[in-house]
C-alpha cells in the first residue's frame, strides 16, 4: 500500500493556505491560516493517536511540559 500523499499549497503572497489528502475518505481545509484543530484532525485521520494539551504561559516558557 503506498503512502498518502499530504498537499500543503501557498501563494506567493502568503494569505491563503490549503491542506489536503486523499485517503478514500477525503481532507481538505482552506483559509488564511490552518489552526492547530486541522492538523491534528489530519494527523488522526491517517490513523496517529494524538493527545492534546494545553498548558499555562509560563509552564511553556520554562519547558515544564
Amino acid at each position: 500500500m503506498s503512502k498518502p500523499l499530504i498537499e500543503l499549497i501557498t501563494c506567493n503572497a502568503g494569505d491563503w493556505s490549503v491542506l489536503r489528502v486523499n485517503l478514500g475518505e477525503n481532507f481538505e481545509f482552506q483559509g488564511h491560516s490552518i489552526p492547530n484543530h486541522e492538523w491534528i484532525r489530519l494527523i488522526k485521520l491517517l490513523g496517529y493517536k494524538v493527545e492534546e494539551r494545553i498548558i499555562s504561559d509560563e509552564d511553556m516558557e520554562y519547558g515544564n511540559y
